[in-house]
């Protein structure tokens, strides 16, 4: 769930570079949508997700390169690039969002300024591979979207260019073991599945090569954006 500012949440980005050939019978278009089906009917199914159009996320995280564990907080419209990140602890808090087309940072050493735009475009492209959102896209029946299987268990949602958006490997029971984005070959090992407002979504995440790992303390789906989430002060919330 990495993204907890520039990084925060948004480390959840990872994808091969290359596949090793495969058969010819999980290249056909079929096989990559019959893999998303089952994806999605383990997270929660197609209804539940079509109607999901917001998530908030509280999570503990633990990172190698922060002395003691924080909690990160993230506010996500999946309608418009409007996202907003919170992490802090004892030692440290920052907060900041993008809306509009532009960001700001709202806490921190640097509270009041605005993002460059190629942080603006980094905190956007998370939004936009941000794996909650692809699930409310696939249920939507997104025509921009393709699917494709690279092995019996490894599913890649792809944009129209025919880059890849996502990358999962799913288990018998097409749960995301271990999900990626865009060209990270690495990817995050995803625990066991809980649920909360119709939908599922893994009780933990863990970055592949130990760098960091978190634990969701709270997780919010809700059909419609909360009046006050990009507003209210993100240490009420």
């Amino acid at each position: 769930m990495k993204s907890w500012l520039p990084v925060a949440f948004a480390t959840l980005l990872a994808a091969p570079t290359s596949t090793p050939a495969i058969s010819e019978d999980l290249v056909a278009p079929e096989a990559g949508v019959a893999l998303a089906e089952k994806l999605l009917a383990a997270m929660g199914g197609r209804e539940a997700w079509a109607g999901v159009t917001y998530v908030h996320v509280e999570a503990r995280h633990d990172d190698l390169e922060i002395p003691r564990p924080f909690v990160n907080r993230i506010w996500n419209d999946f309608s418009k690039p409007r996202v907003r990140f919170w992490a802090g602890n004892d030692d440290f808090t920052s907060s900041r969002q993008i809306r509009d087309g532009e960001g700001i940072r709202e806490s921190g050493p640097q509270a009041g300024t605005r993002l460059t735009a190629e942080q603006y475009e980094s905190d956007r492209g998370w939004w936009e591979a941000n794996v909650y959102r692809t699930f409310h896209r696939m249920a939507k029946r997104d025509a921009t979207l393709a699917y494709r299987a690279a092995g019996p268990a490894r599913l890649e949602v792809m944009n129209p260019d025919g880059s890849v958006l996502n990358w999962f490997v799913l288990n018998r029971k097409g749960e995301p073991m271990l999900f990626g984005s865009g060209k990270d070959t690495l990817g995050t090992t995803f625990g066991p599945l809980a649920s909360a407002g119709g939908v599922k979504y893994p009780k933990w995440g863990a970055r592949a090569d130990g760098s960091w790992r978190y634990e969701v303390l709270d997780f919010v789906a809700a059909s419609e954006v909360p009046k006050d989430a990009f507003t209210t002060s993100p240490l009420s919330r």
